[in-house]
């Protein structure tokens, strides 16, 4: 087999998440992340562990680069590390999909 096969450098940029509603259709929601298993992913949770904020809500934070489409009260919500983490806290639904995502390597293959 091909060693290519297990190439996730697309994770060390970031690959976008389409969030999904209740009903498990496509949101507007966008959620740029890291891969876990990178090199980035790999060293944003060391650093969380080592800051003792092991947390899912802040290891997700760390892993998340950016996002579009997100309002709270019809406001549009700003990116930021301390935002992404309170949107992890306070919203478990979309926290576990982020998860889910961060946690399969397949999602960060280079095609």
């Amino acid at each position: 087999m091909d060693l290519k096969n297990f190439d996730i450098s697309n994770g060390e940029a970031g690959i976008e998440l389409t969030i999904l509603d209740l009903d498990n259709k496509p949101t507007d929601i966008k959620i740029k992340l890291l891969c876990l298993h990178g090199k980035k992913g790999r060293a944003a949770l060391i650093n969380s562990v080592k800051n003792e904020k092991a947390d899912t809500a802040h290891i997700l934070a760390a892993l998340t680069i950016g996002w579009r489409g997100l309002t709270e009260g019809g406001k549009e919500l700003k990116f930021s590390p301390e935002a992404a983490e309170k949107l992890y806290g306070d919203y478990p639904i979309i926290a576990a999909q982020v998860e889910k995502f961060v946690e399969d390597a397949r999602n960060f293959l280079k095609k």
